[in-house]
């Protein structure tokens, strides 16, 4: 289930800090998801960049450790984050509470990204201006492909279709919304236009952020320490970007996803919290179990 970062009730699906790779919908989903990470990843680079063989046991290798280490030092974390914000569903749910969330999962993506980064300098080291240029047609053909379904909804999805659409997505934790948390979701809607096409844009910037680093790299070839430290600076302008326009957009987006989602909290029926607690659990006791299972190796 792919994550969709202009919907309001992104804030409350990264409340689950590896949704973007493991949201399958059920327990066994997530652990076969998260089981598969290390797989997942060499077909994805080698999707965009074509690896070589050398660069293929490279990404095995270090695929392996990366993902030994977040399974041995960071998924009881995860763990214990989540049953923190599971109990507090017991009361009120303001959006300070769900800003706060949200500044501890970015601090453990950081810390995530922090830890790839040697990695990802020593691959970014060996590409070719081809695989460069390959990730680069790949990039663009992405997003022509989402900037034509913009295009086929602008002018013709009403309030009531965007409603409905965070409702389909708002399903898998509350269950289906009532006629009071529909009504929450429209009129935070109403007060701002559909965010789509600056989240496009965004995407596109951080895209040509990211070729523009991985040219400087292959071009200047500076020392694995000094590559790495380049990409953690990257992956700090993804949390929070440099530019004070772009910041005081991406702030004002989640202050606004933040309050909608501690309404939609706050306005849940008891059998709401309960499916909602119940999914928390669930995800909890994934990490814990995932923390706890023998790791096996990519194959050379």
């Amino acid at each position: 289930m792919r994550i969709d970062s202009k919907s309001p009730l992104a804030s409350l699906r990264r409340w689950l800090l590896l949704a973007a790779l493991l949201l399958a919908g059920c327990s066994a989903g997530v652990r076969l998801g998260y089981n598969n990470a290390d797989t997942l990843l060499v077909y994805t680079i080698d999707g965009y960049i074509g690896l070589s063989p050398e660069q293929e046991q490279l990404v095995k290798e270090r695929a392996g450790t990366l993902i030994a280490w977040h399974r041995a030092t960071q998924l009881r974390d995860y763990a214990q984050l989540v049953e923190t914000t599971r109990r507090r569903l017991d009361g009120p749910v303001t959006a300070a509470d769900v800003l706060a969330f949200s500044d501890a999962i970015n601090a453990r993506l950081a810390a995530v990204g922090a830890r790839a980064a040697p990695d990802l300098a020593q691959l970014a080291l060996t590409l070719t201006p081809e695989q460069i240029a390959r990730m680069q047609r790949k990039l663009a053909s992405d997003n022509a492909k989402a900037r034509r379904e913009l295009v086929q909804l602008a002018g013709k999805e009403t309030l009531d279709d965007r409603a409905r659409r965070y409702a389909e997505r708002a399903d898998f934790w509350f269950g289906s919304l009532t006629r009071e948390q529909m009504e929450i979701v429209r009129a935070s809607l109403a007060k701002r236009p559909d965010g789509a096409g600056w989240w496009l844009d965004e995407r596109e910037r951080r895209q040509r952020e990211l070729i523009a680093l991985v040219q400087r790299i292959q071009a200047e070839h500076p020392s694995e320490e000094v590559a790495a430290s380049w990409l953690r600076a990257y992956f700090a302008q993804l949390q929070l970007p440099a530019d004070a326009e772009r910041r005081a957009r991406v702030i004002e987006f989640r202050a606004v996803n933040a309050e909608l989602v501690a309404q939609l909290v706050n306005a849940a029926t008891p059998e709401q919290k309960a499916k909602l607690s119940n999914r928390l659990a669930s995800f909890a006791q994934d990490f814990v179990a995932l923390a706890s299972e023998k790791i096996v190796p990519l194959p050379g």
